[in-house]
């Protein structure tokens, strides 16, 4: 993650450009993968398509591989990440 500070105190990672540009920079630096970048679209970008599929908590509550969450959410865009962060708040209570 160190690099991830970096990127962002330089201005290269977050800075400018569209989202797909963001994510294509920040999946250029060392040890940040996809859930990273989709976590980062749905706090930080406020995209609120971002689908963390990977995310084991998602996973789990719905009972699904990540290539499976990917298809049931097809259904929830353009909102995809209302619906993993009521998930998410769902399973804290279960």
């Amino acid at each position: 993650m160190l690099w991830l500070a970096v990127a962002v105190m330089g201005g290269r990672a977050l800075g400018g450009g569209d989202d797909g540009e963001v994510r294509r920079r920040l999946l250029a630096l060392p040890g940040i993968g996809p859930w990273t970048v989709d976590y980062l679209a749905l706090r930080v970008l406020g995209d609120r398509d971002a689908l963390p599929a990977g995310d084991l908590v998602l996973r789990r509550a719905l009972g699904a591989t990540a290539r499976e969450v990917v298809t049931v959410a097809e259904a929830w865009r353009p909102w995809r990440a209302y619906a993993v962060t009521h998930l998410w708040t769902a399973s804290a209570y279960l």
